[in-house]
């Protein structure tokens, strides 16, 4: 991860005088590789990649003129991003802040892509305030993204698909803190903007009727209703092309309710499923790790599956 910290402590620096940016359409193609790679959650040649591609766009925002100058400010916001999913991922929350810093930075100069780069940035911010259970964090995190949206409208780049999927990470921490009707109202709202929307994989959120529906069995686990989650999972397909690491998260949170529900077989297939899309990202995965501590603790005698995955998590 050196190479990657780096590149992120020097962003203030002049760009460096050797290097020679490619053109924006390799640039943006570049971006899309890298972004890729990170929802697919191949972290090694993602992680090689990065730290080049960051001074090159570096580079360029310093560079290009215009409009030109604008949209690669918007693309180092969205490779910055991938700093962030790899820190996240692997534990490193010292590196996934500093990387989301870095996306603010370069989203402020972005044009009119800012208000939706800074918003996702926001709604990004929050994974590590869930994950240790700071709830009120979140919420002034996702309210702060809502402010960067004020004054948009459906014309303004990714603000739709921004503003629905901060309604979807509302309603994960209202299920979080058991406010049930507050959690569908944040649902119902996402709904609304994905039937304007459709299936969007702007800003590498993939938002739309799919990803709302994939909120609705994740809220529901969380909430501790895992009946109605893994009957709201049922015929569930996705596009092609969508994030494995988002089908991986949406067989983790089948895991857990089977897993709550007392189906132990059930549950592991939902983990070799998550396995089967993105090994990188479920064998470390808090809530995969959870399942597999609490599967293995109920469990009367380890069968070969159970070990298997007690060995992948490390647990």
């Amino acid at each position: 991860m050196g190479p990657i910290r780096t590149v992120l402590d020097l962003y203030d620096l002049p760009p460096q005088e050797a290097v020679r940016p490619r053109a924006l359409p390799a640039l943006r193609a570049a971006v899309r590789q890298v972004n890729t790679l990170a929802q697919a959650a191949k972290y090694k040649p993602m992680v090689a990649m990065l730290p080049g591609l960051l001074v090159e766009l570096h580079t360029a925002a310093h560079e290009f003129t215009g409009e030109q100058q604008r949209q690669v400010w918007g693309l180092l916001a969205e490779a910055y991003r991938c700093g962030h999913s790899v820190g996240i991922a692997i534990g490193l929350s010292d590196l996934s802040a500093t990387a989301l810093a870095r996306m603010d930075w370069a989203a402020e100069r972005a044009g009119d892509q800012a208000p939706a780069l800074r918003a996702a940035r926001e709604y990004l911010r929050v994974t590590a305030y869930l994950r240790v259970g700071d709830l009120a964090a979140c919420r002034r995190l996702q309210e702060s993204g809502r402010g960067h949206l004020e004054g948009t409208d459906a014309k303004t780049p990714s603000a739709l698909v921004t503003t629905g999927q901060l309604h979807l990470g509302s309603a994960v921490v209202a299920a979080r803190a058991g406010q049930k009707d507050l959690m569908q109202h944040h649902l119902d709202e996402a709904e609304h903007v994905a039937a304007r929307t459709g299936e969007q994989p702007d800003l590498s959120l993939h938002f739309g009727p799919t990803n709302v529906r994939v909120h609705r069995v994740m809220t529901l686990v969380e909430a501790g209703e895992h009946d109605r989650a893994v009957a709201a999972a049922k015929g569930l397909r996705f596009p092609t092309g969508w994030a494995p690491t988002r089908i991986g998260h949406h067989h983790i949170d089948l895991a857990r309710a089977y897993r709550w529900m007392a189906r132990p077989e059930a549950a592991l297939d939902q983990l070799d499923a998550a396995y089967a899309v993105a090994p990188d990202q479920v064998s470390r995965h808090p809530l995969a790790r959870e399942t597999v501590t609490a599967l293995s603790r109920s469990a009367s005698r380890r069968s070969l599956r159970l070990s298997t995955w007690i060995t992948r998590t490390g647990i």
